[in-house]
């Protein structure tokens, strides 16, 4: 009767410490990922710093992706109008302007191309 008492004591301590212990060496582990992922993080950072910036002499929207959406002539209205169901580039000009970065970012079909 007393080896019956005692192992209702200790299979539950036993469970509880070894899950525990896998908690812990869960938690080691993704903040090991975590450092990690930061260290690679700067290193991106640091060498993104080292990239001369491009001079970009044409812009073309890729007919066969876009769907017609009109995102990028809303956007930035200097660069794109909407011909039928499809975007067309209608200025070359200031193509490092921030309005036209941010019609290349919110195109869904990535149908903008900045060469």
């Amino acid at each position: 009767m007393k080896n019956k008492n005692k192992l209702k004591i200790i299979i539950p301590v036993l469970l509880v410490s070894s899950s525990v212990f896998v908690l812990f060496q869960i938690k080691n582990d993704l903040s090991l990922n975590q450092n990690s992922n930061q260290d690679s993080n700067n290193s991106i950072n640091q060498n993104d710093q080292n990239i001369t910036p491009t001079d970009f002499h044409k812009l073309t929207i890729l007919e066969n992706r876009c769907r017609g959406c009109g995102k990028c002539a809303q956007i930035d209205s200097s660069h794109f109008e909407m011909v039928g169901r499809i975007a067309k580039v209608i200025s070359s000009n200031n193509l490092s302007s921030d309005n036209l970065q941010l019609a290349i970012n919110n195109c869904h079909d990535q149908a903008i191309i900045l060469e």
